[in-house]
């Protein structure tokens, strides 16, 4: 059996809850969705939240909700899933890119100050691998800029940071507008497909609802006895997308949250035996946690750093070998046949994304990995660094 480098947790409560809903009579839209956006929202100290298809469809949203022009530049990060920049796109905004950290692999704040301009109007941090951006240095580089911040916490449903002696959950919109995540099945909890975008802003937040159901709204106050107008009616207030999400993934949803602190606490006790095991080996670098979060280690990046025995590729393919579906993590943007063309990027535009791209792998970790799974793991990436040296 293969071993993927990340798999949902599906247990007989989810099933059942999700059976419940799908005896009901009522699997699309309904009251489920709504409070499945309402507690991501609760779990992440956010007022308000909006469920939507998918995290890309969060994504798209949240840019959209900005009312951004022709010719407006959004920053971003080289090491992100495409969908981050495509729903720049989408609006019909410029991407701009900065550089990484090469320990935290965020967006490098330190380089953020000389690639903002007149332009600029929205900056969108990515938490990769659930490490927390540094989100309360972003937000104060924007201060008085009326730059508006979207994290993109994707990967980071329950990660922590500290900022200036304070603890703040990702998604908490302390020290951005937005927030989008994505519950696609590798990650920490799952809908099937399906996001939410959590935010303090009434008025997005009104936004976001309207968007995400083809720009119509319906309500009582619509209906007029006078004028013979019944409950049929409705009204198209905005271009907006079929972005629901439905009720028997909402149910889903809220069954898997109740299991998220499990989730997270294993994961942890992976990481760390993994840590303990590939640490010793000079030419692996394991990843980095800063001292000011909690990350909830969504994926573990092993990066092969340069040696005369072996390389990312040799590593990657070994393991396919033996059965496992290991991943990499993300080819960069400026990377992409599409992207390229468009913005004319070249090789050197961002080494330090660079060469974290090729030194990664993305290898095995969730959190019904059993141990003789880790075991296994660590076994054979023994056995492949004998046999190489």
């Amino acid at each position: 059996m293969t071993i993927a480098y990340g798999k949902h947790y599906i247990d007989k409560e989810d099933i059942d809850e999700v059976i419940k809903v799908l005896k009901s009579g009522s699997i699309t839209q309904g009251n489920i969705v709504d409070e499945f956006a309402s507690k991501i929202a609760r779990f992440c100290r956010s007022k308000y939240g909006v469920a939507v298809s998918s995290g890309s469809a969060a994504l798209h949203l949240a840019v959209k909700s900005l009312d951004l022009n022709k010719g407006d530049e959004v920053i971003t990060t080289p090491i992100t899933f495409c969908a981050t920049a495509n729903a720049v796109l989408y609006e019909g905004a410029k991407v701009k890119l900065v550089d990484i950290d090469k320990d935290t692999l965020n967006i490098d704040e330190k380089l953020l100050q000389k690639n903002i301009n007149k332009k600029t109007k929205a900056i969108i941090p990515v938490d990769f691998r659930g490490h927390p951006a540094p989100l309360g240095e972003i937000k104060e580089i924007c201060k008085n800029k009326n730059i508006k911040i979207i994290e993109d916490a994707s990967h980071s449903l329950g990660s922590i940071y500290n900022y200036k002696g304070k603890n703040f959950k990702c998604g908490q919109n302390v020290h951005t507008d937005l927030s989008t995540f994505s519950f696609h099945p590798v990650k920490h909890i799952t809908t099937g497909e399906g996001g939410v975008v959590t935010t303090n802003s009434y008025k997005l937040f009104n936004r976001l609802r309207l968007y995400a159901k083809h720009g119509i709204d319906r309500n009582v106050n619509m209906l007029n006895k006078k004028k013979r107008i019944g409950s049929w009616k409705y009204e198209m207030f905005d271009l907006g997308y079929n972005y629901r999400l439905t009720n028997f993934q909402s149910a889903l949803g809220i069954s898997q949250l109740k299991k998220i602190h499990f989730f997270m606490k294993r994961r942890k006790e992976i990481v760390k035996i993994y840590n303990e095991n590939f640490g010793k080996f000079e030419f692996l670098k394991t990843p980095f946690e800063s001292k000011n979060v909690k990350s909830n280690f969504h994926i573990y990046t092993l990066q092969v750093k340069n040696n005369k025995y072996f390389d990312r590729y040799d590593l990657f393919n070994y393991l396919k070998s033996k059965f496992y579906a290991p991943m990499v993590h993300y080819i960069p943007i400026h990377f992409l046949k599409f992207y390229k063309k468009k913005y004319k990027f070249k090789l050197g535009d961002f080494p330090v994304a660079e060469s974290y791209y090729n030194q990664t792998i993305s290898i095995p970790l969730f959190p019904s990995m059993t141990n003789s799974q880790i075991e296994k793991v660590i076994k054979d990436i023994n056995d492949f660094i004998k046999l190489k040296c």
